[in-house]
């Protein structure tokens, strides 16, 4: 009964989707949707420090990603997104424990991310490490997060990653995920694809264990509606737009396929994507959100102009947030005001050589997002600000709600707040909406 009150509570105040609903049945949390508070936290510590006893002036999070090279513009509208939601909450007249971030960059490279990662975990100031970007990165990453949780109980807090890793033991006792896993997107994708009779989908995949995990999430989808993966082409992490990708088509065209899931970063995706259109092949190409969607469509777009080939034709996106256009959503509405009121850019460090045509992003809005459910379990917590209480707090908030119309959700065996996707296909006027029923592929 407890989980059916829950249902219809959170229903009245119009934060659940059928979806949101059947997987808080699975679930079972708190019988009642309870708004992030907003009330200012009482005392206020002299020491300005992060994880220790007492009530900091200023929380510290540490941001190890890519600020640097081919894949930039993932870390830097993560950051940029996350920095404004703080900026937003320290602007609060009713604010008296502010956050902030201190960063590292890995330039998106797995080797690179040990010494970022262990970096800001020596640092004494450091509270929580935030928003780290990628598989391969994350997976050097998470057995040194582990030496330091079983030290001091240093944990991590929404990672720009849809991996497996993080969302299993071990490593998943120390991991608050936000954003969906990326079997939920590939299911989804997979699930649409074969609404719209597509029946031989292949892949093409970043060599590395991102790509592994989009791959296994493709699999395990086709495999449990009783199909099998039609064909596979792989590129190496940190490719340019600029490399072509002959051999990669040849593969997927060899086999007839007749949808393509990429599971890769924006500047390879978008080559992928043109060799494809100047082949005169118009394959529904379908990427996962890590692939910096904004990004890609501008590369897409530029290419288009340039080329005079139609580049945008069957491109599809999972996002693991709504589109920052849908402003009847209270968070996307706050976002955007914030985006405009502060103007955040990029560390000061970062790559120049990205550039953003729009204050406005995915990656960007779901940084905004991962920052919001950080800020709503900091306001829960009562007594010292602890990395132990803030754990204890996180896994009992159960549902609540940060303005998104869906449910948002941490418990002691649920660290990961939100399963929804939402489909998008490409325009020139940026990326619409998916109606699961209708039927937009050519």
């Amino acid at each position: 009964m407890r989980v059916v009150r829950a249902q219809v509570r959170a229903k009245q105040l119009g934060l659940l989707s059928m979806g949101a609903i059947v997987s808080l049945a699975m679930t079972g949390c708190k019988e009642e949707t309870k708004p992030a508070a907003t009330a200012a936290m009482p005392g206020e510590a002299q020491k300005a420090t992060g994880g220790n006893a007492g009530r900091p002036k200023m929380i510290m999070l540490g941001q190890p990603a890519a600020f640097t090279g081919p894949s930039a513009g993932l870390g830097i509208e993560m950051w940029r997104g996350a920095k404004t939601a703080f900026l937003e909450y320290n602007a609060r007249p009713t604010t008296s424990v502010r956050v902030d971030l201190i960063t590292a960059d890995d330039g998106y490279d797995a080797a690179k991310a040990p010494a970022a990662v262990t970096k800001l975990a020596e640092d004494s100031a450091v509270f929580a490490l935030f928003g780290g970007v990628g598989t391969p990165t994350m997976v050097k990453a998470l057995p040194i997060v582990q030496s330091y949780y079983k030290k001091n109980k240093l944990f991590y807090f929404s990672n720009f990653t849809g991996a497996q890793a993080q969302r299993e033991p071990p490593y998943s006792e120390f991991v608050f995920n936000v954003r969906a896993s990326y079997r939920d997107e590939t299911k989804a994708l997979v699930d649409y694809l074969s609404a719209q009779g597509r029946t031989k989908i292949g892949i093409y995949i970043q060599d590395d264990a991102y790509g592994e995990s989009g791959k296994d999430g493709v699999v395990r989808a086709l495999t449990a509606s009783g199909r099998e993966l039609a064909a596979e082409a792989r590129y190496p992490r940190g490719q340019e737009y600029s490399v072509a990708n002959t051999a990669q088509i040849k593969t997927l065209k060899d086999a007839r396929v007749d949808a393509i899931i990429a599971v890769g970063a924006y500047q390879a995706c978008a080559g992928l994507i043109r060799d494809a259109r100047k082949a005169g092949w118009n394959v529904p190409i379908a990427n996962l959100s890590f692939v910096g969607s904004d990004q890609l469509l501008k590369i897409l777009l530029q290419e288009e102009t340039e080329s005079g080939t139609p580049m945008i034709v069957n491109v599809i996106n999972s996002q693991v947030v709504p589109s920052y256009n849908a402003v009847d959503n209270l968070i996307v509405s706050q976002y955007r005001t914030a985006i405009d009121k502060f103007k955040v850019d990029r560390p000061d460090f970062a790559d120049k050589a990205y550039q953003s045509d729009s204050p406005y992003s995915f990656g960007s809005f779901e940084g905004y997002v991962s920052a919001r459910a950080f800020i709503a379990v900091l306001e829960e917590m009562k007594g010292d600000i602890t990395r132990e209480n803030f754990i204890k707090t996180a896994e009992s908030m159960g549902a609540f709600n940060i303005g998104l119309n869906t449910l948002t959700q941490f418990g002691p065996d649920r660290h990961q707040a939100l399963d929804n996707v939402w489909l998008t296909y490409a325009t020139k006027d940026g990326w619409q909406a998916i109606d699961p029923r209708a039927k937009i592929l050519q």
